[in-house]
């Protein structure tokens, strides 16, 4: 295997037809402090890696079950999986149930905590340029993805937010928020990178789980 991509959470490798991803324990945050929806490394948990993995077979799974396509193949031991190639859109969807993190910081005064939202937004996938909101205008003029990928984006979001909220609020949980990567394949739009506790936030009683409370609900 070759490696291709060393990332935050995850180095990635090629392999023939497919990428492996191996989940690393590294713990992001914002301003050394843990946070799901941080964008920095701030530190190391034991075991985290593996949680990961766990909840993107998990959740992937579940998709996959709804009639939504991901690139995942099949897991390879505690820290690696394999996953299909997919020609990867730099943007990140991020969808928001309810008002909190960046958004309540954003809109500062404009919006109260929790406050129900059920909206999509984009974000440009640039860590030097620190993820920028970008407007679905901006996204067709700098030809990153076309105005009838930008819709299918919103309600393949749509979709897994449907699914998700029905699966927590099965286990007494509420969805705060979540966000997805898309890449094309085949002609096809398909979900890829990850689906875990690095990239949704859930509540019981008012309180975020942790990557290992999420990770209970699963197993």
């Amino acid at each position: 295997m070759r490696l291709i991509y060393r990332g935050k959470t995850k180095d990635v490798y090629e392999d023939g037809p497919y990428l492996v991803f191996y989940f690393k324990d590294s713990i992001l945050g914002e301003d050394g402090k843990e946070d799901t929806g941080g964008n920095e490394v701030v530190g190391e948990r034991e075991g985290k890696g593996s949680a990961v993995l766990d909840e993107t077979e998990f959740f992937f799974r579940l998709l996959q079950k709804n009639g939504i396509r991901t690139h995942f193949v099949e897991r390879i031991d505690g820290r690696r999986a394999r996953f299909l190639k997919a020609e990867r859109i730099p943007l990140e969807v991020i969808y928001r149930e309810l008002a909190y993190g960046s958004f309540l910081r954003r809109y500062r005064g404009w919006v109260e905590e929790l406050k129900p939202l059920g909206i999509a937004e984009f974000t440009l996938k640039d860590d030097s340029l620190k993820d920028p909101l970008i407007t679905e205008e901006a996204i067709v003029k700098l030809g990153i993805a076309s105005e009838e990928e930008i819709q299918e984006m919103k309600e393949k979001t749509l979709k897994v937010a449907g699914i998700l909220r029905e699966f927590f609020s099965s286990k007494g949980l509420q969805l705060v928020d979540f966000k997805l990567e898309f890449g094309r394949r085949n002609g096809e739009l398909i979900i890829i990178d990850e689906l875990s506790g690095d990239t949704m936030r859930i509540m019981r009683n008012g309180k975020l789980l942790s990557q290992e409370e999420l990770r209970e609900v699963i197993v």
